[in-house]
């Protein structure tokens, strides 16, 4: 796909970080207004439960409970306890896709170890058409349009005509690192002809060893039978929603195994390797 839009609309959207902007094939964007108006300030940002570099070490246990979570965002990923599968939140519904592949609303009596959360309102829509695009293609361009500084939550939606994902087999103690676990321990999935929902954030470098740089989404089917972390996918048509966040905050995971975890070590390759 060519970049087609206008130096004048890509100022507007630079300046404004708002509007609706409509990618079709080759065809220019059309900017409209939607501000993003949530009921407490705070809300506005990014919250996490636990950092990246904890999960990698092998934290794999935390004590806030997926009621708890709720509490601080309608939308993110993240896993459970044991790394016991994927998270995924969608409108505050909270789904795990376990590693035998199926899907389930959990219970808000759950937990996490580490999660990506924040309340969901779209400041920019973004339709990408075109055929057999890939995850990579929506990535280089979703990378030239928003600032690179930014913090942004993505919601995707469209049908699938291939998605790789991936999730976890829960790990027993006492546990290795995360990398090592996956090794053995995780479930590839080829899902064919699939419609649903991507969700997850599009995150800056300087977050790096607090969280996942670059893109991070997990996948869930609309008919709630599929999902996973994302690995790659094609389609011919999506919708992008955007919600640029005004910061973030963390939450030291609560578990006393985080006290004790070495996290000098920068685990930044091997991130890269399982993402």
């Amino acid at each position: 796909m060519k970049r087609t839009l206008p130096s004048m609309i890509l100022q507007s959207f630079f300046n404004l970080l708002l509007g609706t902007i409509f990618l079709s094939g080759c065809h220019t964007a059309r900017p409209s207004k939607q501000a993003n108006s949530h009921t407490k300030p705070e809300s506005d940002f990014m919250y996490q439960y636990s950092i990246i570099d904890a999960l990698m070490a092998g934290v794999f246990d935390g004590d806030l409970t997926i009621g708890q979570l709720k509490k601080k965002g309608d939308f993110g990923v993240g896993t459970f306890n044991k790394v016991d599968g994927e998270l995924l939140i969608d409108r505050g519904h909270v789904y795990k896709i376990s590693y035998d592949g199926s899907v389930k609303e959990v219970a808000d009596t759950d937990s996490t170890s580490a999660a990506f959360v924040k309340f969901f309102k779209a400041d920019t829509v973004i339709r990408f058409s075109g055929k057999d695009l890939t995850y990579e293609k929506i990535q280089e361009q979703l990378s030239q349009i928003l600032n690179p500084n930014g913090i942004y939550a993505l919601r995707i939606s469209g049908q699938f005509t291939s998605m790789t994902t991936r999730a976890a087999r829960p790990a027993l103690p006492p546990y290795k690192t995360l990398p090592e676990h996956l090794k053995a321990n995780q479930a590839v999935f080829e899902l064919k002809n699939t419609k649903g929902i991507c969700n997850g954030f599009l995150l800056p470098p300087y977050l790096a060893r607090t969280n996942v740089p670059g893109f991070h989404l997990h996948f869930v089917a609309d008919d709630k039978k599929a999902g996973g972390h994302i690995f790659n996918f094609t389609t011919d048509e999506i919708t992008v929603e955007i919600d640029i966040a005004k910061g973030f905050t963390i939450e030291n995971n609560t578990n006393a195994e985080f006290s004790k975890v070495n996290l000098k070590p920068d685990r930044g390759d091997e991130l890269k390797k399982i993402e």
